[in-house]
C-alpha cells in the first residue's frame, strides 16, 4: 500500500480458514506428502476461480497465503441480502472443506464481520474483521470445523442461534445449487426439537461439510478411511480426529433415521459401525 489513503475499510464477512498440519506436510520428504501440498493448491485455486463463474457466488473474494484461505464478501444494509450473502459463503466454504477432506486435509476456521480492506488482486487484507476470524479460529474453533462468531446473530436482527441456522438452511432459492439432501449448510444440533447424541455443543455454529459425504457411498468410505488414518497417528491430534468421528457418527444417525440419503441403508450402517469402533 503506498499511503494511508489506499486503505478504505468497508463492512465485510470475513473467513479466516488454516490447514491442520500444514508445518509437517512441508517439512515431510514423503513423495505422498509433496503431492498432497500441490493438491491442495490446485484444488484451491479451482474452486476459488470456479466462485467467480457462479451467479450467486462471485461476489466472493478470496487470497491464499501459504496454508491460509481467506474469504470475504461484502455487507449491506439489506437484512435478506446480508443472509443471502453468508449463506453463499459457508457454501463455499462447505465445498472447500469437502473436498480437502476427500484428499485427507483438514481445515480449521472462522467467520466474523466488520470493518475490513479487502484486496484480492494484491493479496492484501487488513482490518478487525480478518482480525476477529483469526483469532476465533485460533482460540475456539479447534477441531477441524469452521465456526462463526456468534455477534452474528445481532447484528441480522435474529434472537438466537437456532434462528440463525433456520435462516442460513432454508433461505429461498430459485437455483438447483442446493437439493433436500444438502439442506444442511450450518449443522443442525437437534432435529424436530431433539438433540442429536454423541457431539458436545461447545460453539454455537459450523459449517455442516460433512454432509456432502452422503452423496454416495464412495465419499463417506473415503472419508471414514481417513479419520481411522489420522485418529491415532499422533496423542497430540487425537483429540481433533474424535471429533471428527464423533460428528460424522452423529450425523450417519442422523441420515440413517430423518434424512433422505443415497447411500443403501445397509452400507451406511457398515461405515457407522466402523465409526463406532474409533
Amino acid at each position: 500500500m503506498n499511503n494511508d489513503s489506499d486503505i478504505k475499510y468497508s463492512n465485510y464477512y470475513v473467513a479466516f480458514l488454516d490447514i491442520l498440519g500444514f508445518k509437517n506436510l512441508v517439512k515431510s520428504e514423503k513423495p505422498e506428502d509433496i503431492q498432497k501440498i500441490s493438491k491442495y493448491f490446485q484444488l484451491i485455486k479451482e474452486i476459488t476461480n470456479d466462485l467467480k463463474k457462479i451467479e450467486p457466488k462471485k461476489n466472493i473474494g478470496s487470497i491464499i497465503i501459504s496454508d491460509s484461505v481467506i474469504l470475504s464478501v461484502r455487507i449491506g444494509t439489506d437484512q435478506l441480502e446480508n443472509i443471502k450473502n453468508l449463506r453463499q459463503l459457508c457454501i463455499a466454504i462447505q465445498k472447500i472443506q469437502f473436498k480437502l477432506a476427500e484428499i485427507n486435509i483438514w481445515l480449521r476456521g472462522a467467520i466474523s464481520s466488520g470493518k475490513a480492506y479487502f484486496n484480492a488482486t494484491d493479496s492484501q487484507v487488513v482490518g478487525p474483521a480478518y482480525i476477529n476470524a483469526y483469532l476465533l479460529e485460533e482460540r475456539l474453533a479447534i477441531n477441524p470445523r469452521v465456526i462463526l462468531d456468534n455477534k452474528l446473530i445481532t447484528e441480522l436482527g435474529l434472537d438466537s442461534a437456532q434462528t440463525l441456522i433456520d435462516r442460513i438452511n432454508t433461505f429461498p432459492t430459485i437455483s438447483n445449487e442446493y437439493d433436500a439432501l444438502k439442506s444442511n449448510i450450518l449443522f443442525q444440533w437437534n432435529h424436530n426439537g431433539i438433540p442429536k447424541n454423541g457431539l458436545t455443543k461447545d460453539v454455537a455454529f459450523f459449517v455442516d461439510y460433512l454432509v456432502y459425504a452422503f452423496e454416495d457411498e464412495l465419499k463417506l468410505k473415503t472419508i471414514v478411511e481417513n479419520i481411522e488414518q489420522n485418529i491415532y497417528s499422533d496423542n497430540n491430534i487425537y483429540s481433533k480426529y474424535r471429533w471428527v468421528a464423533d460428528y460424522l457418527i452423529a450425523s450417519c444417525q442422523h441420515h440413517k433415521d430423518n434424512m433422505p440419503c443415497n447411500i443403501e441403508s445397509s452400507l451406511l450402517r457398515e461405515q457407522y459401525n466402523r465409526l463406532q469402533m474409533l
